[in-house]
């Protein structure tokens, strides 16, 4: 397993030296809620909170550099300048967790640590969160008196008792912010867990590393 934090801009990428125990993963839905008479208190959905990523770890000093668990040493100090950089410009970044569905674009939200020990180690704390893109939806201009704020009828709805179509058609896919060759492969082909066919039919533009996927990047989705 191994994290890394790649400048989406320069493809400037941090392998981070030393493995933290865990990493904490937050997610959850937004609530309001309104007081009706007669009913009493309710609670509606009002959308879904940013994920975010924490865990706590070294930044061994250059005393350890040569440690056998040591992944790939950078100067604490490099580290702390580099992300701090990245903190404080706002920089989106991809966290990509091997071996793990944690593949996702990020922004620094906060860092701490201090240095500790005779070695040079700085332990620190790191919180990220979840770059989300935001999507906006131009309402139609039909020009009439119908009431704009009612959503267009979906596209892919089929006939009550209509049978599910099946998988699309192998063609191409263009990788997007977020995604995973499991979510591809479940959207694409009926199921996450067929996620190494399509790895196998583009080693050319993914390489080795299945993890390593990057929007804009454009895949043969095999039959």
């Amino acid at each position: 397993m191994d994290i890394f934090l790649t400048d989406l801009e320069t493809g400037d990428r941090i392998r981070f030296p030393m493995l933290p125990e865990e990493i904490d993963v937050q997610t959850a839905n937004i609530f309001q809620s309104y007081t009706i008479m007669a009913v009493g208190d309710i609670r509606l959905p009002y959308g879904e909170e940013l994920t975010s990523f924490r865990w706590k770890g070294i930044f061994p000093g250059e005393a350890r550099q040569y440690d056998p668990y040591i992944r790939e040493w950078q100067s604490p100090h490099e580290l702390i300048r580099l992300l701090e950089t990245y903190r404080q410009r706002e920089k989106k970044l991809r966290l990509l967790v091997t071996e793990t569905p944690i593949n996702r674009d990020v922004y620094i939200q906060r860092m701490t640590g201090k240095h500790i020990g005779g070695y040079g180690d700085f332990h620190y704390t790191i919180n990220l969160i979840h770059a989300k893109e935001l999507i906006i939806h131009e309402s139609g201009s039909g020009g009439g008196d119908g009431d704009e704020s009612t959503p267009p009828p979906l596209a892919n709805t089929a006939p009550e008792g209509a049978e599910r179509s099946e998988p699309p058609p192998a063609g191409t896919y263009t990788i997007v912010s977020g995604d995973t060759l499991w979510g591809i492969a479940q959207r694409k082909l009926g199921s996450g867990s067929r996620w190494p066919e399509i790895f196998e039919a583009n080693r050319d533009v993914i390489g080795d590393n299945p993890d390593r996927i990057f929007p804009g990047q454009i895949l043969t989705i095999p039959k």
